[in-house]
């Protein structure tokens, strides 16, 4: 089970990790710490852009009132935009949570850490260009339907 775990998210994570280093030239950060780049790309884009959840106890959040037991669709679709100049390697980054925490974590979430920081990793010295991508407009993350790249 916990092998399949991390498939999916991370099956959509590899295109956007591989356009946004060439794009952002940080293979040379792929190839000496692909742990903290695989952790900063999970920052900008969620693994998973819908979190299904109940929630806990009554609250009000932006004057809706939520009661106990309600079942929510978090949506992660903007929060890069919102915190795009908050700086790479930032302790504060410490206690994201792209996978969930708690009872809620993602069992394969160490897995798919790990493997997007091991392609990182064999990529970087390959450096490869992005020639062209077409984006997925019906994705809820920034996705693409195409992505090209050249070594």
């Amino acid at each position: 089970m916990l092998a399949v775990a991390a498939v999916n998210t991370t099956l959509a994570a590899l295109p956007r990790a591989v356009a946004w280093c060439a794009r952002a030239g940080r293979w040379e950060q792929a190839r000496t710490d692909p742990e903290a780049l695989a952790a900063e790309l999970l920052r900008l884009t969620a693994a998973s852009p819908v979190l299904p959840r109940v929630a806990a106890a009554d609250a009000t959040v932006l004057g809706h009132r939520i009661r106990r037991g309600d079942r929510l669709l978090l949506v992660a679709r903007h929060a890069a935009e919102a915190h795009r100049d908050t700086p790479s390697g930032d302790p504060g980054l410490a206690t994201q949570a792209p996978f969930g925490l708690g009872r809620h974590a993602c069992p394969g979430a160490s897995l798919a850490r790990a493997q997007l920081a091991e392609l990182l990793r064999a990529l970087a010295p390959l450096r490869p260009r992005v020639l062209r991508t077409v984006p997925d407009p019906r994705s809820a993350l920034p996705s693409y339907r195409h992505c090209l790249l050249t070594p």
